[in-house]
């Protein structure tokens, strides 16, 4: 019977020190994650200011997919291997321009098969159409503050993320759009899904050519679309209001590596106005 006590009551002293052991771990592995991203915190803050000036440092008047903006810088530092990646935001399509722009939306939905009631959707969404759709949500009927809000809107994931229908891939709507862009697309730097949704007669051959031709020559202004293989005038006129060469909206993104942790940085740089509009650390 002692031995029985005894044992019973060593099992239940190594249970609680395997419970006060993993308790004092996990509490340690937080205040870890804390401490990184403390650190890395800094880095970005000094670091930010570097991946302005090289923004700044190119030409605003033609952006293009060979400026030094596009590369990636990748170095250490006191706390670790750190990443910046910049990319344009006028790349993408902004869904807060679905009311100015209907056309154009109509023919990305289509291009990315999804259901048109889906575009009526987001224009209630945003104030832009009379109307109402059922939601557990209350329907915002204001701007779009990121594009991860369709799905308070009742978008589909599948229809966000990207799907496969039959033998075609459509890509998401997310890959494609933005909240935060002068609401122009930068056609020398807009990728294939893009461009096949600016105008109805475009398609990915089409797409294709435009792609070959700013690869050689970037585009110094719209009007030089025509100069590609298939692209006719009449397309020109229905696609210039809402199309560029520039850009103005510039994402920021870091990543640091420490101490078996990584810490990323995430901002909006408004080239025009000089500031950063958006930012968040994840």
């Amino acid at each position: 019977m002692t031995v029985i006590l005894a044992l019973t009551l060593f099992i239940s002293a190594s249970v609680l020190t395997l419970d006060l052991y993993t308790s004092v771990k996990s509490t340690q592995n937080a205040l870890q994650q804390v401490y990184a991203r403390v650190q890395a915190m800094y880095v970005f803050r000094s670091a930010l200011p570097l991946a302005i000036a090289i923004i700044r440092a190119d030409e605003p008047s033609v952006d293009h997919l060979s400026e030094r903006w596009v590369f990636p810088l990748s170095f250490k530092t006191e706390r670790g291997e750190l990443t910046i990646t910049i990319y344009d935001e006028d790349r993408f399509i902004n869904l807060n321009t679905a009311g100015e722009h209907r056309e154009l939306f109509k023919q990305l939905f289509s291009s990315l098969g999804i259901e048109s009631q889906y575009l009526d959707r987001l224009l209630i969404w945003i104030g832009k159409k009379e109307g109402s759709f059922e939601n557990p949500y209350p329907i915002k009927r204001a701007f779009l503050h990121s594009k991860e809000e369709l799905l308070y809107a009742g978008f589909k994931p599948e229809d966000l993320q990207g799907k496969t229908l039959g033998n075609q891939f459509y890509p998401g709507l997310w890959s494609v759009t933005t909240t935060f862009s002068s609401g122009k697309v930068n056609v020398n730097t807009a990728p294939l899904q893009v461009l096949v949704a600016l105008d109805k007669d475009m398609n990915q051959t089409l797409a294709s050519k435009i792609l070959e031709r700013r690869s050689r020559q970037p585009f110094k202004s719209v009007d030089e679309l025509v100069l590609v293989e298939g692209f006719t005038f009449d397309m020109l006129y229905r696609v210039r209001s809402y199309t560029d060469v520039k850009s103005r909206f510039f994402h920021v993104v870091m990543d640091i590596k420490s101490g078996g942790y990584q810490v990323s940085f995430s901002a909006i740089y408004d080239r025009q106005e000089g500031r950063v509009v958006y930012k968040k650390i994840y």
